[in-house]
């Protein structure tokens, strides 16, 4: 019969001592080598604030504040679990504190996004998360292929001064010249609602033939976060229905509220000749379809337009 080796409770009480003490100090060896888990960094979704109002096609703004002791090397931006942006701070080995803008076109439907920053140790944080809601956009109705711009149906049409036959020798009546009354009329298709414009002034005031003149446009914003348009100025003569040329099409942050901005300085009125009245409204342009939309005011009465004449 085998016999067993027996120990008293006092040993055995040593012997489990000495056990934790050697695996205590196995755990200090380990974090002392950068074996031991790394600490995580933090980041916050600052904006967009839940229950932000969001548009299909827009682009969505995501800033985000990441930090951490050993410096942030890379951020990352997910929708519904895929990655749609990556960035790095501007210095190589990181920064403490990281704040970006990171952008994503909203899609209608709900969504969620999700944040995540890295150390230099390779950690990642635990991901910022924010839930979204996109709305669709609203259908507009088919606009006609061509740019240029018509009067609604059954406008009358602008009376012209007629040709009067005169006998050989007789004088010459003085011809009565039309003074313009009315813009041409407001087309049928509208830009976007929730950004108007509500006046266009004229720089200078006075321009003369073989001069650039500018147009500045006060714009309306409620939709309560910037909107980016593309936008030009087009300019027409009293009841033409073609416009008389327009500026180089810009590109514009429009924030909330009321703002203005200028327009290209690239048209004006060349050669000689007497001084010609005008009409500048506003219009919105689609960048991939190239579609013009004109600007309304506020209260739907239809677009701004600034007269003046362009003389010698």
């Amino acid at each position: 019969m085998r016999s067993r080796l027996f120990l008293p409770p006092l040993f055995r009480a040593m012997a489990l001592f000495f056990v934790v003490a050697s695996l205590g100090v196995l755990a200090c060896d380990l974090s002392t080598f950068g074996l031991a888990p790394a600490a995580k960094p933090t980041v916050t979704i600052l904006v967009p604030v839940p229950g932000a109002q969001l548009n299909e096609g827009e682009e969505v703004q995501v800033q985000s504040l990441a930090t951490d002791p050993t410096g942030i090397v890379r951020v990352e931006l997910a929708v519904d679990g895929a990655v749609v942006a990556t960035d790095v701070p501007p210095i190589p080995k990181g920064q403490t504190t990281y704040t970006l803008v990171q952008r994503w076109k909203a899609t209608p439907g709900t969504h969620t996004m999700s944040v995540r920053a890295f150390n230099a140790s390779g950690a990642a944080s635990d991901p910022a998360l924010l839930s979204v809601v996109v709305a669709p956009a609203i259908a507009q109705p088919t606009p006609i292929p061509t740019q240029v711009v018509q009067p609604p149906i059954g406008a009358p049409s602008p009376t012209l001064p007629q040709a009067v036959a005169t006998q050989p020798g007789a004088p010459t009546a003085p011809t009565a010249t039309r003074v313009p009354t009315r813009p041409p009329a407001s087309p049928t298709i509208h830009a976007p609602p929730g950004v108007y414009a509500t006046s266009i002034r004229v720089d200078p005031k006075e321009p003369k033939r073989g001069a650039f003149v500018k147009f500045w446009v006060t714009f309306l914003n409620t939709t309560g976060i910037v909107q980016a348009y593309r936008w030009r100025i087009r300019i027409f003569e009293p009841d033409k229905r073609n416009s008389f040329g327009d500026t180089t099409p810009l590109d514009t942050n429009i924030p909330v509220g009321t703002s203005e901005f200028a327009s290209m300085d690239n048209w004006r009125v060349t050669g000689p000749g007497d001084c010609l009245s005008f009409f500048a409204r506003a219009f919105s342009v689609d960048p991939n379809s190239r579609q013009e939309a004109e600007f309304i005011k506020p209260d739907g009465s239809g677009g701004p337009a600034a007269q003046f004449s362009v003389c010698p």
